[in-house]
């Protein structure tokens, strides 16, 4: 297996978001595994990617194939379109999060297309594909629907800050709500912000924190967040967290929301379970496969199950917080990639 040749492949690793995030964790893992992996790219950010090749354009993936010639080409975004430039030769894996991209629309699908987006899937690419792999069994379901093939679910992992040395949570926080997210619609920031006056009703310090990437494709609705936060008051808007950031955020709050509906796996929320944070999270969710007990599935209990939280005494508290830590203990990259490996032997 030490043997195996991997190039890996994501459009656009300037980003940063939960596929770019996978991206790195998986290049990390299959490299301390022995795989030879080649990682290229549109564009990084090199706070995350120290080290990739930079590709001008989808024909610049044949070519490295032809001279590279690896056993593998791994799509870590779910776009088929890019196997009619890899050649015939060649034996492709693509990680699905989703069969469809959810967060474009008619005025930002030229942005997504700048970034080297191929969101119409190409079907008869899609018969190449050899491997597919899926982030829950909510997106496998989605992927059986609608193209009809059989993926294997490899859930993604978390940092490995995460997991070096055990969190245990000693003190109740301040009633604070976190939320870290990239700041888009489909996410509903603005959804927590808007509620905020209503849970204050029940518990009248309570805060709210609303951290994460803006995207340069809905950068428009960044601005919109930041000035309905003003007009609420109670809200800190903290754009663009260090990963030693987000630890601190996440050790500093009292409940995770997630309010996305129909997240299909979601790291943040895992991210803040890891710290002993406990979440509440709007249904469905592919987050269902951990055993996910705080599941809400109207806005209605979604609010209700956060002000529980927000009200629960210390005894509670940290009953929700060790259980926290036990859904999400499975999800280290180094089993990660291991599965990934088993998946392309």
């Amino acid at each position: 297996m030490g043997e195996m040749k991997v190039l890996l492949f994501h459009p656009h690793l300037d980003v940063k978001g939960g596929s770019e995030r996978l991206t790195k964790l998986m290049y990390k893992g299959l490299k301390e595994n022995g795989v030879d992996v080649l990682l290229c790219s549109y564009a990084y950010d090199r706070d995350w990617f120290e080290e990739g090749e930079v590709i001008r354009d989808p024909g610049d993936l044949g070519r490295m194939v032809r001279e590279q010639k690896p056993d593998w080409v791994f799509l870590a975004i779910s776009e088929s379109s890019y196997v009619s430039f890899l050649g015939d030769r060649v034996r492709t894996a693509m990680y699905v999060h989703f069969p469809l991209e959810e967060e474009v629309d008619e005025g930002s699908l030229g942005l997504y297309e700048r970034k080297g987006r191929f969101l119409r899937t190409d079907l008869q690419s899609l018969l190449r594909i050899d491997r597919l792999f899926a982030n829950s069994s909510l997106t496998a379901m989605a992927i059986r629907l609608v193209w009809g093939k059989e993926p294997v679910v490899v859930h993604p992992p978390l940092e490995p800050l995460f997991f070096e040395q055990p969190i245990k949570r000693t003190e109740v926080p301040y009633p604070r709500i976190l939320y870290v997210t990239r700041f888009t619609p489909l996410k509903r920031p603005d959804f927590l912000i808007l509620i905020l006056p209503t849970i204050r009703k029940e518990v009248p310090e309570a805060e709210l924190v609303l951290a994460g990437f803006p995207d340069p494709r809905h950068l428009h609705y960044f601005e919109q967040i930041v000035r309905l936060s003003e007009k609420v008051g109670g809200v800190q808007v903290v754009p663009s967290p260090s990963d030693q950031e987000l630890l601190e955020l996440y050790l500093n709050a009292k409940v995770f929301a997630h309010p996305r509906i129909g997240e299909h796996f979601g790291l943040s929320p895992c991210e803040a379970m890891a710290c002993g944070t406990p979440v509440v999270i709007r249904g469905p969710t592919g987050l269902k496969d951990l055993g996910l007990a705080s599941i809400a599935y109207s806005d209605w209990d979604f609010l209700q199950m956060l002000i529980k939280v927000l009200k629960a005494d210390d005894e509670e508290w940290f009953g929700l917080s060790q259980e926290a830590q036990k859904v999400v203990k499975s999800l280290n990259y180094k089993d990660f990639s291991q599965k990934i490996i088993g998946g392309l032997a």
